[in-house]
């Protein structure tokens, strides 16, 4: 059995082979036309399983008496940090940030591969990645931002599924630090962070063509998936499984998908809730368009109170730079 992904599914027009849960139920079965309603029906499992071995397990060659498919897993899952060729990866770099180009590089190489580990079911060894990368933050990231920072400067620019989750991590993280909250805190907002979109790992919302033939409805159910896939799969903290489903609450209630306000929300979540905001903003992502971090952060004192913690808000704006107004396209090589 392998686990199939929505976005390997998509791409099939007849269904090659039969899905199970996985208790072994029956769910498709080989050659039904994968309509989008199928599709969207697909997106309501945690996992989905095949019976059917993927190329790379059919010709992995093995000893006699190994199994094949211990080879192939490991080939997947040994990769560290150390060892990447930032040559084998190519990507846009913020040219004027604090961290080095190659560094860039490196981290969101390293964050795509625990990516590809998640959605391929590998959690336990996803998760050991994701506590490496919390460490490579903190030391190549954190220690090059300014007291009178400049936000631009610490973003990763480029492809959004990879940079927004690294940047709300590291801002994220960065608040938490300003509030002086313990370095076990600080370390576990930071994971939030990197986890707060997983559940779109399971509906393919990082895609903006899947955004466009999606209704409101179908994009706000990530924040649900993404809670369960982490209670279900992950050992970690309510708080952190809590930021998965609370980051798109509003102060004032007015968010989803509960409807929550106020100190119903957890800390936690009102933290990444400004994180994620600022960063969706600085991508274009919001019905406001910006071109740089000074009108990012005007925009962020405009919503204000009605959609943040005054707490964290005025934390996030004091951390920063007003004057900063490079544009972003202009930073990026």
């Amino acid at each position: 059995m392998r686990i199939v992904t929505p976005k390997e599914l998509s791409s099939y027009k007849v269904l090659p082979f039969d899905l199970y849960t996985e208790n072994k139920g029956k769910i498709l079965e080989a050659g039904e036309v994968l309509t989008p309603g199928k599709l969207i029906m697909l997106k309501n499992y945690i996992k989905i399983y095949t019976e059917e071995f993927n190329s790379n397990e059919e010709n992995t060659a093995s000893e006699p008496g190994e199994n094949p498919d211990r080879k192939t897993n490991s080939k997947i899952m040994n990769f560290s940090y150390e060892a990447l060729d930032p040559t084998d990866f190519e990507t846009v770099i913020n040219k004027d940030a604090y961290v080095k180009m190659e560094t860039q590089v490196k981290i969101k190489y390293f964050y795509k591969k625990i990516l590809d580990l998640l959605m391929q079911g590998y959690y336990e060894e996803g998760l050991l990645k994701l506590n490496s990368l919390i460490g490579i933050l903190k030391t190549e990231v954190y220690k090059q931002v300014h007291k009178s920072g400049k936000g631009s400067k610490i973003r990763f620019l480029g492809e959004y599924e990879l940079c927004h989750p690294l940047n709300v991590a590291v801002v994220s993280g960065l608040i938490a630090q300003k509030l002086d909250f313990s370095t076990m805190a600080i370390d576990q907002i930071i994971l939030a962070g990197l986890l707060h979109d997983v559940g779109k790992l399971k509906i393919d919302l990082a895609d903006s063509q899947a955004l466009l033939t999606m209704n409101e409805d179908e994009v706000k159910e990530h924040t649900i998936i993404g809670y369960k896939l982490i209670k279900e799969n992950f050992e970690l903290s309510e708080d952190i499984a809590k930021v998965a489903l609370e980051h798109h609450e509003n102060n004032d209630g007015s968010g989803y998908p509960q409807g929550l306000s106020s100190d119903y929300i957890s800390e936690f979540s009102q933290i990444v809730n400004v994180a994620n905001y600022y960063d969706n903003l600085a991508f274009n992502r919001t019905h406001t368009i910006i071109t740089n971090n000074k009108e990012a952060l005007r925009t962020m004192l405009e919503v204000g109170t009605k959609r943040f913690s005054a707490k964290m808000l005025y934390t996030f704006i004091h951390m920063f730079n007003y004057d900063d107004s490079k544009e972003f396209n202009d930073m990026v090589v």
